[in-house]
């Protein structure tokens, strides 16, 4: 017979287990979400270098543009955010505040851009390359060293995009297409193989 000894050991094994498992579902669950928002978040960087390269300076225009892309985002949020068994995890709390703290940023970047009143958003994409470079690398210190490398990617962009100013929005719009929908791509094939080993294996 165990022992409390043992018992408690065994117990507290069980439940890293069980929130390694949460873990695991909470972030294979942001997959899909990443593939779509990739499309739609590279589609409004794009869309923000054509409206600068006809020099459109009124915010309203860009204003209506990322309004639609946040609620595309939104909406796959709502339709492929799978619940995970029990409360939040750590790792699924941490991903929402990483996520919205980026995007409150780069929000809050490009309004200091406007009001700073440089007429042609130039600083912007190479200041939200740091800002994804920052939120990539504490990704890594979360859930893996392969975050790290994306983090490095956005850093050295930062320098190109600096360097090639009137092209930074259509540059930071195929980065981040690539990058967050490799991420997402990964994500969503460790949910499908997941899914296929624990399918019960028929008796040959």
């Amino acid at each position: 017979m165990m022992d409390r000894e043992q018992a408690a050991d065994a117990l507290l094994v069980l439940r890293k287990l069980a929130t390694k498992t949460r873990d695991d579902t909470a972030l294979q669950n942001w997959g899909l979400i990443w593939l779509c928002s990739a499309v739609s978040n590279g589609a409004g960087f794009f869309g923000t270098h054509v409206l600068l390269a006809r020099e459109s300076v009124a915010p309203l225009p860009y204003v209506v543009l990322w309004t639609l892309v946040f609620v595309a985002n939104g909406a796959f949020i709502f339709l492929f955010k799978g619940k995970s068994p029990g409360p939040p995890s750590f790792l699924d709390r941490q991903t929402w505040a990483l996520w919205n703290t980026l995007i409150a940023a780069m929000a809050l970047t490009a309004v200091v851009n406007y009001l700073l009143g440089i007429r042609v958003m130039l600083f912007m994409p190479a200041v939200s390359c740091i800002l994804a470079a920052m939120t990539f690398s504490a990704m890594g210190s979360l859930m893996g060293r392969a975050w790290y490398g994306p983090a490095a990617l956005f850093a050295v962009m930062a320098i190109v995009i600096a360097l090639r100013p009137k092209e930074g929005f259509a540059i930071f719009a195929v980065l981040w297409a690539l990058t967050q929908g490799t991420g997402g791509a990964l994500l969503h094939r460790a949910k499908l193989r997941l899914a296929t080993e624990s399918k019960p294996r028929s008796a040959a």
